[in-house]
């Protein structure tokens, strides 16, 4: 009877210790579960942080996205993140056949200077290596950009040369125009600080009597310097794309073998407790059969060693497991870890460019198309909640002159002093952009009629008496403001346009005024 009893408490043991053995697998499992479920929200933001690179891209990560949003479609998820991993090796390789298409334009442009009559000899053989280098490989944007550099010096050295030949090409008002326009548009893209000394000395050169060879020059700087900054714009992109590429394979490979892992280990584990509850059953049925002690007492001993050797070679087997799936998940995080630190860097880049394309490089205020988006938001509003709009158009009077008299850098003062009156002049749900040149519009949604002339008249009022100073020279600025109240049944469109024509009216009138249509 003791052995009875001993073989019972020794079956309750092992039962014990098989509870405990069941209860870690759970808790592996669940461990599992969360690092899988991390995984995913990762792949999610991931996918939100890609887009905007390409239209099939976007579409491929929004049904990611949508697939992954439920773990229990993970198994179909996975050959989507294939097709996507090839996507996104396609692009990375459409980039790549765009830097042969360059290099393809720039041997052409080689071998038309080349073939052009009276060039001198040194330039011809300089040529002549040239379109040798250019021939062999170009992997990134990098090495690139030198060769580009190179051509245009090749260029200008040619353009110098034939310049210096003939007579001095006489400047027209044509050319006068152009230099104009160029320095307008200086005055309205943002340079990076590194250029500012050689915009404003083009600037300044624009602002002056410039000569037809000194415009072509400031016309070949600014478009070096542009094609610069698209270059690096280029790079930035082909890179995170790149890196993004490489990073999704190893997760994607990752999650693959995880997932293999756990439902592995999952069947392994089922396995097993259905052969040792087999045994263990047996074995009840042969403790309760027993009449023989001696019997008893070995089948006993055969069936414990059997659980013992069971449940060793199951916990060998789950170290192992769980070794395999420790190095494979910091493996997938340390890849994490530098793509989101990429991706984090590449967003920054994103808003913050996102950020100067809606302001005005020269005034800081909103630009055209943030008006664009403002107009649309404010109109919508309208229609919803009937509060009257109004729509402004501010135009500094006589601006040309002040940049034929007193140059292109007055103006620009002339444009930044009259643009921070017009924003310390506004309440903050009023919105005020540089509509282009000397143009400015005002929203005003709210407001009664007496109260918009209130505004605008102090707005004119304040800007009138700006001590504006010139070369010694003192010199009043005026402002003449239209204003057109949106109607109900017409659109925003037409609302400016009306105040538009307000402003022209308020211009014959003998400028300096104020013009509303409501």
């Amino acid at each position: 009877m003791n052995m009875v009893t001993d073989a019972q408490s020794q079956l309750e043991h092992m039962q014990k210790k098989l509870d405990k053995v069941r209860k870690e697998q759970q808790e592996l499992e669940d461990v599992r579960a969360k690092q899988l479920q991390g995984l995913i929200q990762f792949s999610m933001r991931l996918g939100l942080c890609c887009k905007g690179q390409n239209l099939e891209l976007d579409t491929r990560l929004a049904k990611i996205r949508q697939q992954l949003s439920d773990p229990s479609n993970l198994d179909s998820a996975l050959p989507e993140m294939g097709e996507l991993s090839r996507a996104l090796q396609t692009q990375y390789q459409n980039n790549q056949r765009e830097i042969e298409h360059n290099q393809q334009s720039m041997q052409q442009l080689a071998r038309q200077l080349a073939s052009l009559s009276g060039i001198p000899e040194k330039l011809k053989r300089e040529l002549k290596y040239y379109q040798q280098d250019i021939q062999k490989p170009i992997h990134t944007i990098w090495e690139i950009i030198p060769r580009v550099e190179q051509l245009v010096k090749y260029y200008e050295q040619l353009l110098q040369e034939r310049l210096a030949k003939e007579d001095r090409i006489p400047t027209t008002p044509k050319h006068r125009q152009l230099a104009h326009e160029l320095a307008q548009l200086l005055s309205e893209i943002e340079f990076p600080n590194q250029y500012g000394e050689e915009i404003n000395a083009i600037k300044a050169m624009l602002s002056g009597d410039v000569q037809v060879d000194q415009l072509l020059e400031a016309y070949s700087q600014v478009l070096n310097i542009l094609v610069s900054e698209m270059a690096k714009e280029k790079s930035a992109s082909q890179q995170f794309l790149a890196a993004l590429t490489d990073s999704l394979s190893v997760v994607r490979q990752a999650m693959g073998e995880n997932w293999q892992a756990t439902s592995n280990s999952f069947k392994s584990s089922r396995a097993f407790n259905q052969k040792l509850n087999s045994h263990m059953g047996q074995f009840s049925d042969q403790v309760s059969d027993a009449c023989d002690l001696q019997t008893l007492k070995g089948q006993v001993i055969n069936e414990l060693a059997f659980i013992r050797q069971q449940l060793t070679k199951r916990d060998a087997q789950e170290q192992s497991e769980f070794q395999a799936l420790k190095l494979s998940i910091q493996k997938m995080q340390a890849e994490i870890n530098s793509l989101t630190a990429e991706a984090a860097s590449y967003k920054d880049k994103l808003i913050e460019q996102q950020r100067l394309n809606q302001v005005d490089a020269l005034t800081q205020l909103p630009n055209r198309a943030a008006l664009d988006e403002q107009l649309k938001r404010a109109y919508r509003q309208f229609k919803r909640y009937g509060h009257d709009l109004w729509v402004t158009v501010a135009d500094i009077d006589r601006f040309k002159s002040i940049n034929d008299n007193f140059g292109h850098t007055t103006g620009d003062k002339t444009l930044q002093v009259v643009s921070m009156a017009l924003k310390n002049s506004l309440r903050k749900e009023e919105f005020v952009a540089r509509y282009g040149g000397e143009e400015f519009v005002v929203l005003l949604p709210g407001l009664d009629r007496e109260q918009v002339q209130q505004v605008l008249n102090r707005i004119r009022e304040r800007i009138k008496a700006i001590p504006f100073k010139f070369r010694d020279e003192r010199l009043s600025i005026t402002v003449s403001i239209g204003a057109a109240k949106v109607g109900a049944n017409e659109t925003i469109q037409e609302t400016f346009e009306r105040a538009d024509a307000a402003l022209y009216r308020a211009k014959r009138q003998g400028r300096d005024k104020v013009e509303m249509d409501d």
